[in-house]
């Protein structure tokens, strides 16, 4: 990269977070009544309860998606079902924030990493935000599936959109781009729209660090290469791939495995294994990471695990 960005390693990325995907609008969005929000959540996600009707921030109680917690004697629950070995289950609520003013980004760090969208993010003067109460107790890919459905309700709602935000991760990406991915399994189309691969040059080296940013959402780890003498581009693919990997098998690798790495035309190559190990990020937010050593291309100084 060619602009110096100084970063803050005093800010960390919190342990799990709410999944916000915020639809971009260069003119406020059309009015769509709370009904026929409604009926395109029941479309797309299941059965609903109307929980609040403001025509600005409707909330939708989801029949078929629930969070399970700790029952707590004398306690009692709306809506809650006992399932009989001390925890109780609630029913995970969506929530729509309907044609805000937008703020502008202006946090560098950030903005230097929109690869996946060639606009300009400042083009944007309102948004409708998504998002679901309760959501994030729930199994990851449990969260992930309602994330991205809840962003298809929004899509369809409102056609006048053109680009998708997701601030926990700084991943900008066209509606379009979103609809062309509907078709990929679930781990694909979650990292398509929810995890960013960042890239960035290490002032007045050849070395250079890749790495994802998302993950941590949920608790996971993200994946971090920091590397010389590679293709960038053959890097980015590659976390992207090694995420898309622990995603759908339930984040397997531990400290000290060997994964496979990149051949010397940027292919991933089981004769080539690269040593992974956890350990906090080089660049903020400071959160774990799935750091992979990857051999003779190797930059900077690691730990032994």
């Amino acid at each position: 990269m060619d602009k110096n960005l100084k970063q803050n390693l005093n800010e960390k990325a919190p342990e799990r977070t709410m999944l916000i995907a915020q639809l971009l609008f260069r003119e406020k969005p059309e009015e769509v009544s709370v009904a026929e929000i409604q009926k395109t959540v029941e479309e797309i996600i299941g059965e609903t309860e109307l929980v609040y009707d403001a025509p600005k921030a409707p909330f939708f109680a989801l029949k078929n998606y629930r969070a399970a917690f700790k029952k707590e004697a004398g306690k009692e629950y709306k809506s809650a079902v006992d399932n009989g070995d001390g925890t109780i289950s609630i029913p995970v609520v969506v929530n729509f924030i309907i044609g805000e003013e937008l703020k502008t980004v202006d946090d560098p760090l950030t903005t230097s990493q929109f690869w996946d969208f060639k606009g300009n993010f400042s083009d944007f003067k309102f948004h409708t935000s998504v998002f679901g109460m309760l959501s994030n107790a729930m199994e990851y890919k449990n969260q992930a599936e309602l994330f991205l459905k809840k962003i298809e309700v929004a899509v369809k709602c409102f056609p006048t959109a053109e680009a998708i935000f997701v601030p926990h991760s700084g991943k900008l990406t066209s509606v379009d781009y979103f609809k062309e991915g509907m078709n990929y399994d679930l781990a694909g189309r979650f990292i398509r729209t929810a995890v960013n691969a960042r890239f960035f040059r290490i002032e007045n080296s050849d070395d250079f660090v890749v790495d994802t940013l998302g993950m941590f959402a949920f608790g996971a780890p993200d994946v971090q290469v920091h590397f010389r003498g590679l293709k960038p581009d053959d890097v980015v693919n590659y976390v992207y791939n090694v995420a898309s990997y622990q995603f759908s098998s339930d984040f397997p690798v531990k400290s000290g495995d060997t994964i496979d790495g990149l051949d010397e035309s940027g292919d991933i190559s089981a004769d080539i294994q690269w040593k992974a190990q956890y350990e906090n990020s080089l660049i903020q937010p400071v959160r774990m990471v799935l750091d992979i050593n990857c051999g003779e291309y190797a930059a900077g100084a690691r730990r032994e695990s």
